[in-house]
């Protein structure tokens, strides 16, 4: 019966000696209560080295009473489980010293068993909040604060930290540092995993740590943004590294450019009473920025904007042709819009930058200053369509410490808020 017990509570421990099981009520909840009695044989005094029997035969290490402590374990069945363990205290006679029989399921001086604060550390590895993790494993919110603070010895060290032939940076909103509303993260190009965080993405501070680094001048390309600080970095700590603009975010910037200006088209149109084409170009604004080659050419049937029998039957190319008719500047910037787009997807740089420095002189000047800006960042689109590297992965962790903050309810550590972050990514392990 007591091995039985010991096997459902995964213990080893041959000195433990379990004397009952029982039920009692706190809090006005039940909970298991298991009796036991840790009473290994003596041992030599740590302090004088004294044996148990000296030289005469006569006994130097004498049991001294026990000491009672209740340990938490993991729940059973839906119920808390704790232990009410006395422990054999011994005395040496030669030393006066006293100590305390220790088992390896607790730490010395501790009351949560290691099978419960394993289990915690599991929970911080997924996308709970702590409140959550305390009321399923029967402890209080402080414990499980505590327990992943100490987990901070197991975070990678900041120095001599070796950098990846492809570098991903990028900035996510952590709102639990004091320097910087923004924090820093950086990851491997190729492989995706996590490299390290950092609570602010200023210039200062990236070039400090970034020093720090051993292999500065084997990273080939760094993966970022239209953000100007990161390209500061290949000038001082990353000589050898090319700038690699994330093609998400510069088709971003097309897609916001023709959009603004399709806005800007909508009010012209409403200031001059033409309400029903101005809603017309806001309910069919997908359509306009879909891909030309995408679009359906052969098969007639009724929009939403132009339905039968007040309109005839139109393909999707028909639709857009008249959405296009509304105004002559749009369907400028329309074509422009898609010439560089299609240049874009072909991966075709000489193109690409041959149409966005020759864009047309009627074309409005604003949407136009917007899509040449692209023209500053020239070495990083270029690479982006020369080489397959995205910030896809990056932005991927960055949706992960999204969520992560959201059921948190914030962070107001920044060290703890990394811990978890490199918790979830699997970058610390625990034995």
């Amino acid at each position: 019966m007591n091995d039985s017990i010991k096997k459902l509570l995964r213990i080893t421990d041959k000195n433990l000696e379990i004397t009952d099981v029982s039920y009692e009520t706190v809090n006005k909840k039940q909970r298991i209560v298991i009796n036991a009695t840790l009473s290994p044989c003596p041992q030599a005094c740590r302090s004088c080295g004294s044996t148990v029997k000296d030289g005469f035969g006569k006994t130097v290490i004498v049991k001294n009473g026990k000491k009672m402590t209740t340990i938490r374990f993991d729940e059973f069945n839906h119920m808390p489980r704790v232990m009410h363990l006395k422990k054999q205290r011994y005395k040496c006679k030669n030393c006066r010293t006293y100590w305390t029989a220790q088992s390896y399921f607790v730490l010395p001086k501790h009351s949560i068993a290691s099978h419960l604060r394993y289990k915690i550390i599991s929970f911080l590895t997924d996308k709970v909040s702590l409140s959550f993790i305390a009321k399923h494993c029967s402890v209080s919110l402080s414990t499980v604060i505590r327990i992943l603070r100490s987990l901070k010895s197991y975070v990678p060290s900041n120095s001599k930290k070796i950098l990846p032939e492809v570098l991903m940076v990028d900035e996510f909103r952590s709102h639990a540092s004091s320097e910087d509303k923004m924090s820093f993260i950086c990851a491997d190009g190729e492989s995706g995993q996590l490299i390290d965080i950092l609570p602010t993405r200023k210039l200062p501070r990236l070039t400090a740590y970034f020093e720090k680094c051993t292999n500065n001048d084997q990273v080939k390309f760094l993966v970022t943004d239209m953000n100007a600080a990161y390209f500061q970095l290949t000038k001082t700590v990353l000589p050898n590294a090319k700038i690699f603009i994330d093609r998400f975010h510069i088709v971003k910037h097309m897609n916001k450019a023709f959009q603004d200006f399709r806005v800007k088209t909508m009010k012209v149109l409403q200031k001059k009473g033409f309400k029903n084409e101005a809603q017309k170009l806001k309910v069919n604004w997908r359509s306009l920025t879909k891909n030309r080659q995408n679009i359906n050419h052969s098969e007639y049937k009724s929009w939403r904007s132009f339905r039968a029998p007040k309109f005839p039957l139109l393909t999707e190319a028909m639709m857009i042709d008249r959405l296009l008719t509304f105004s002559s500047s749009l369907r400028e910037a329309y074509e422009a819009f898609h010439d560089l787009a299609d240049a874009f997807r072909d991966k075709d740089h000489s193109l690409f930058f041959e149409l966005l420095e020759h864009l047309p002189e009627s074309l409005d000047e604003e949407f136009r200053k917007k899509l040449q800006k692209l023209l500053k960042y020239e070495e990083g689109i270029r690479n982006a369509m020369i080489y397959p590297y995205s910030n896809g992965k990056i932005e991927a962790k960055n949706t992960h410490i999204k969520t992560l903050k959201r059921v948190s309810y914030g962070f107001k550590s920044f060290e703890n808020m990394r811990i978890r972050i490199y918790l979830i990514n699997h970058l610390i392990e625990v034995k």
